[in-house]
């Protein structure tokens, strides 16, 4: 768990005339690098992805994999073809979906229309019916990580921004044992609801999600208290209430601290 943003190099890790070489397209286009190191460029001609992940990561492409399948029918998501070992590390190939990454130029130039596509998707995934959802997040081990994190007094806020600085440890555990005995709001979370994984269509319809390796029952805020704080960080203030009012709900500024602190402070397993 951590907020991320795009990133503007592929660093030393897999470069781009290895993938070519490896897939022998015309050219590969560096998109993103995760706070894994996970790295994915856009391929050309065709526009396919190609994900890749360093060797102890291949539980994430599978675990990815196996909720977009299931996610398919009811929201568009990537279509995964086989986790394959290669350039030190596993990846895999998946169609795009047709649109683009709210955080594209196009939409960090339009942020109206990508904040409620946002919202549009979240609310359209968290309609789906809990019971159907053969994905459930551990909360009690979410919980007890981050609780344990903040105790231990380690650098628990690991935001590229500054707003969790003014909230003390002492703050931070209140809000996570006040929220952690209410799991009465449970839906089908995305797991990591930052802008970048909502794909919109050309006329600004909300078209599909990506990155789903983290799917999951949850509770609803931990979607949308971290979607609506990554609406700030990509566009600038003043969005997070056009996300809400087209969501279709009113926010509580200390459920959103606990499920931020909540995403910075744990620890998830990383699937293997």
């Amino acid at each position: 768990m951590g907020l991320e943003r795009m990133e503007s190099r592929a660093d030393d890790l897999v470069q781009p005339g290895e993938v070519v070489a490896l897939l022998q397209v015309e050219r590969a286009e560096f998109v993103w690098r995760n706070q894994d190191g996970g790295l994915t460029y856009r391929l050309w001609p065709g526009g396919d992805y190609f994900t890749w992940v360093p060797p102890g990561y291949r539980g994430a492409l599978r675990a990815a994999g196996a909720r977009a399948a299931w996610l398919r029918p009811q929201v568009a998501a990537p279509e995964f073809g086989p986790v394959r070992p290669g350039l030190r590390g596993w990846w895999v190939v998946s169609p795009a979906l047709p649109g683009q990454s709210a955080v594209s130029p196009d939409w960090i130039g339009r942020p109206a229309v990508a904040v409620a596509a946002i919202a549009t998707g979240l609310r359209r995934l968290h309609q789906i019916e809990v019971a159907a959802c053969p994905f459930v997040v551990d909360r009690d081990e979410l919980f007890r990580s981050a609780l344990d994190r903040v105790r231990r007094g380690s650098d628990w806020r690991r935001a590229p921004d500054d707003y969790l600085r003014a909230v003390s440890d002492e703050r931070a555990l209140r809000l996570l044992t006040a929220v952690r005995g209410s799991a009465s709001d449970l839906v089908v979370c995305h797991g990591d609801p930052c802008a970048p994984n909502t794909i919109v269509g050309p006329e600004g319809d909300f078209v599909g999600l990506v990155d789903l390796g983290d799917l999951g029952v949850l509770d609803r805020l931990a979607d949308l208290a971290v979607a609506s704080w990554s609406i700030s960080w990509n566009y600038g203030p003043g969005w997070e209430g056009l996300f809400f009012q087209t969501y279709g709900l009113v926010p509580d500024p200390d459920l959103n601290d606990a499920f931020r602190v909540l995403w910075q402070a744990a620890d998830p397993p990383r699937p293997v």
